[in-house]
């Protein structure tokens, strides 16, 4: 059985969306610190805050002039990820559950979900700029923080390996350092375009199908639109779910999963923990009719070290690359 087991983590945004979760408003975290492979950052700037003001319009069409950096609220994982490979981690004061690295990030107090968002524990933490993503809602929620005289700037986070440095870009920007971005963004897509190249190099394209779960009653089926799907195909593999006409995620049944016909299973770290472990896997209905199943080919990451579309992208594309294909890690 092949499995590559990494660290627990939370739940996305976009897993929670497709669960229908209900929101809480904890002050503290609710994970452990995380222990996937660090990046070491090779652009943190001199100074911890914009000292000119920025003017950036966001993806909801809203210019916003920001003047002070030194109080952040971050509402999505992959964008905390990046202020830290900035070194701007000091100016973050709260975040939204989906952060779950670096470990520094996790002791940080959690205002709840960004999609059940709720301006009074934002404004809580006397926020100088809140970031948040396309998914952040509800907009009423969003306009309040506003109408307190606090930059919201939404962004784009995307479901594609080329939007992740486009995504740090614009992060540097708004915090007011360009420059970092820039040598950050572009470390960032070397190694993609590294993952990618090996890949390309593969004989085979496996099926694999991405299988979320939180436990026996939250069983998905990932498809397109999730950025798992740009994970499997930069992976030189088929979406399995995507081929099958998957559209986000959808419910898992026994005649959805054979249909797919995978090769290889991927699933959370801490979903496989919730069902019981890889054996509990093997038994649910349907997945020993796979190919995967038959052959026990399951892989396991932390959700946010293989998805999140953050500065670790390109090493757990790499790393899923090679797990995929392992004849490609002799060179």
């Amino acid at each position: 059985m092949r499995i590559r087991a990494l660290t627990s983590a939370v739940a996305i945004a976009v897993v929670a969306a497709a669960c229908g979760g209900a929101t809480t408003t904890p002050s503290q975290p609710t994970s452990a610190p995380t222990t996937a492979p660090t990046t070491t950052s090779t652009t943190a700037p001199t100074t911890t805050t914009a000292t000119e003001a920025v003017t950036f319009t966001g993806a909801d069409g809203v210019t916003s002039t920001i003047t002070d950096t030194s109080r952040i609220v971050s509402l999505s994982g992959d964008f905390t990820e990046i202020i830290y490979e900035l070194g701007l981690g000091s100016d973050v004061v709260a975040v939204d559950v989906t952060t779950t690295f670096p470990a520094h990030a996790t002791d940080l107090p959690v205002i709840g979900f960004a999609q059940s968002l709720a301006a009074e524990p934002v404004l809580g933490f006397s926020p100088t700029l809140v970031l948040a993503n396309t998914l952040t809602a509800p907009s009423d929620a969003i306009e309040q923080i506003r109408a307190a005289g606090v930059p919201v700037v939404v962004i784009d986070s995307g479901a594609s390996l080329d939007q992740v440095s486009p995504k740090i870009t614009a992060i540097a920007q708004i915090l007011g350092v360009p420059d970092a971005g820039a040598a950050l963004a572009g470390r960032v897509q070397g190694e993609i375009d590294a993952a990618v190249a090996l890949g390309a190099t593969a004989s085979e394209q496996p099926r694999v199908a991405y299988l979320y779960t939180r436990g026996p009653q939250v069983l998905l089926l990932f498809g397109l639109g999730i950025a798992t799907n740009a994970m499997i195909t930069g992976a030189t593999a088929i979406d399995a779910g995507a081929e099958t006409g998957v559209m986000g995620a959808a419910p898992l049944t026994p005649e959805a999963l054979v249909a797919a016909a995978p090769d290889v299973i991927v699933l959370p770290e801490s979903g496989v923990a919730a069902l019981g472990g890889l054996d509990e896997v093997a038994a649910l209905p349907g997945v020993g009719d796979t190919p995967a199943g038959r052959s026990g080919s399951f892989l396991v990451y932390d959700e946010a070290y293989f998805f999140n579309l953050g500065p670790r992208v390109g090493q757990a594309l790499m790393q899923f690359v090679l797990d995929l294909h392992p004849e490609l890690a002799s060179g």
